[in-house]
């Protein structure tokens, strides 16, 4: 009988499935649960902090409070709805050039940027219009 996925690989494979861009700690413990993946909470936060310490996932801070966790890769920017909270990828809205830039105009050294643009999604525009 083969021996049952360890709890990082099955997380990897849940946000590898692509069902939505970035998970919160409790959707990935729901989604595994759906999946009719055991895992409790504890492993699953356990396996995400060693999916962080590995790289193979980053988190995304919203700067609301919400931390979300998405699979590793090339950087990019982020859009969310207001309403349901979905949360999609953009192309980097800020190159190379807007960062030194900014460095000469302010004296800083920057290391890294997160943006975060709010908004209405498809679903929620056509659903209900703009508030």
């Amino acid at each position: 009988m083969p021996r049952p996925a360890r709890v990082p690989d099955q997380v990897l494979d849940l946000l590898r499935q692509g069902t939505r861009h970035a998970w919160t700690m409790e959707q990935i413990a729901a989604g595994l649960q759906q999946a009719g993946r055991q895992a409790d909470f504890s492993s699953v936060y356990r396996a995400v902090e060693r999916l962080l310490r590995d790289h193979c996932l980053e988190r995304v801070a919203l700067g609301d409070g919400t931390t979300q966790y998405e699979l590793a890769g090339q950087h990019h920017d982020h859009v969310r709805c207001v309403r349901c909270q979905a949360l999609a990828a953009l192309d980097c809205l800020v190159h190379e050039p807007d960062l030194r830039a900014a460095e000469r105009a302010s004296g800083w050294s920057i290391l890294a940027h997160r943006v975060v643009l709010d908004g209405l999604c498809p679903a929620c525009r056509q659903h209900g219009g703009e508030d």
